[in-house]
């Protein structure tokens, strides 16, 4: 199996990568990539499971950075795009083609590959988790096609699938395991325990998705749903004192019809839902890996009473926050 990358950003214009048959022979491999050139700095780490590899991306670059990219395997990937933007245009018309903004995710398997990637922005971060058939009969064995939904037909049918038309911003529990696969300090056996279960996770939670959804009754335009993203953002970058809906529409230029209807559309949640969702669980990363005390996280999301706070976390999670901390 090979993989062909080439651009004129590149010094050497054409890279071959290979990969031989022990790659997913049930061990754990890591390797550090860099690559450094006038225009671009590159830094991967890619870490090889039992039929997963998991690229865990940091670039710098002089967009429009474009790569001709050819793979002569079939593809399964989940990418998320964390910063920055990916666009990937096959030769083939009957093949999909795949956008990925900055803070979306997308799902998808293309038999054949070979195309253009078109990186607009000078930042990206990114986690790609790339995987194969073996793989998933290993995890989900004879339930597999029932609990891949789509996903699985396309696979036995050999046919192209994109999970979103439109790529879908990454959720809050999406984005705590992803930063969970980044931030993994195990080592040998358990890290290769630990990141399969991860990867197993996110396809279930997916899996479920596809099993579920529903057609949105109206198509979201172009620019209210830009909005709508830059409405998450100011919520994002505000948890400690977010602004009201009335604030909320004024700041992104939506009535507050709109603003709340179009807000659950993409995020399949109401604001306030959402933000709760959000505070909770920045509490979870500052109270189990930072060190937090209770007071301390409850403080930096918002809540002057603590008590508040752990009485919003238990109704969640069913558990006090106070078993997130290490004794």
């Amino acid at each position: 199996m090979k993989s062909i990358f080439q651009s004129d950003q590149y010094t050497e214009k054409r890279i071959v990568k290979k990969y031989n048959n022990g790659r997913h022979q049930g061990k754990l491999v890591e390797e550090n990539m860099h690559y450094e050139n006038s225009s671009i700095n590159i830094d991967v780490k890619e870490i090889m499971l039992d039929g997963v590899c998991i690229y865990i991306r940091n670039e710098r670059l002089s967009p429009p950075f474009v790569i001709n990219v050819e793979h002569d395997f079939p593809f399964m990937k989940m990418h998320f795009e964390i910063e920055g933007s990916s666009k990937y245009r096959p030769q083939n018309v009957n093949s999909p083609a795949v956008d990925i903004p900055s803070g979306h995710y997308n799902f998808f398997f293309l038999p054949k590959v070979k195309g253009s990637l078109t990186y607009d922005c000078s930042k990206r971060k990114t986690v790609e988790i790339n995987f194969n058939k073996r793989f998933l009969k290993r995890v989900f064995g004879s339930s597999l096609m029932d609990a891949s939904a789509d996903y699985g037909l396309a696979l036995k049918n050999n046919t192209p699938f994109l999970m979103w038309e439109q790529s879908k911003p990454i959720t809050p529990h999406l984005l705590i395991i992803i930063q969970e696969i980044i931030n993994c300090t195990f080592e040998g056996s358990i890290k290769k325990i630990y990141l399969e279960s991860k990867v197993i996770e996110i396809l279930t939670i997916l899996f479920n998705d596809i099993k579920n959804r529903k057609p949105i009754d109206n198509e979201i335009a172009q620019d209210e749903y830009l909005k709508i993203i830059e409405a998450e953002s100011i919520l994002r970058k505000n948890l400690k004192n977010p602004p009201t809906i009335p604030e909320l529409s004024i700041l992104t230029g939506l009535n507050q019809h709109k603003l709340k209807y179009n807000f659950k559309q993409v995020y399949r949640k109401p604001i306030f839902t959402y933000v709760t969702d959000l505070r909770m669980e920045k509490a979870i990363q500052l109270i189990a890996k930072q060190g937090y005390t209770i007071s301390e996280a409850a403080y930096e999301i918002g809540y002057k009473n603590p008590q508040h706070f752990t009485a919003a976390f238990k109704r969640k999670y069913n558990y006090l926050p106070s078993r997130l901390k290490v004794h």
